[in-house]
């Protein structure tokens, strides 16, 4: 199961988080679960470490311009810079295209790095279009972009 944080004002309960596969979230979403500072990518490292205590083995970082970074329990992270846009009209819905993106590749089998690539080319697509539900990119759009 992947698990968004967006939208959520209260901690997840701990029982929950036990059963999350990947937990995904932003930098202000993951400061906000640990009380730790996310200014860096070592402090970011140190708050995914405490998600990680928590019980869930995957976390998904969302970076906003920096990129995303995919935290795997026991490995190096997995880094992914933005793909930039041509011209950015309206950021709402980037993070969740994200995600969504990001959960299409990984069930078609798509290494973890495919599926940041897959995810920051959605991600990229949409903050070009005004609205969250319009900018959602259609999947040849995404490949187009990615040169598939």
């Amino acid at each position: 199961m992947i698990l968004d944080a967006g939208g959520m004002d209260g901690l997840i309960p701990v029982d929950l988080l036990t059963n999350v596969n990947i937990y995904s979230l932003n930098e202000t979403e993951l400061e906000r679960l640990t009380g730790m500072p996310t200014e860096s990518f070592e402090q970011i490292s140190q708050s995914v470490a405490k998600i990680h205590e928590m019980g869930v083995k995957e976390v998904l970082v969302k970076l906003g311009s920096k990129g995303s970074a995919l935290f795997v329990e026991g490995e190096e992270p997995v880094r992914q810079p933005i793909i930039a846009a041509k011209k950015v009209v309206d950021t709402t819905g980037a993070g969740d295209t994200f995600t969504a993106a990001f959960a299409v590749a990984l069930v078609e089998g798509k290494s973890k790095q495919e599926c940041l690539e897959f995810a920051a080319a959605a991600a990229s697509l949409c903050v070009q279009v005004k609205g969250a539900i319009p900018s959602m990119p259609e999947r040849k759009a995404v490949l187009d972009l990615l040169g598939a």
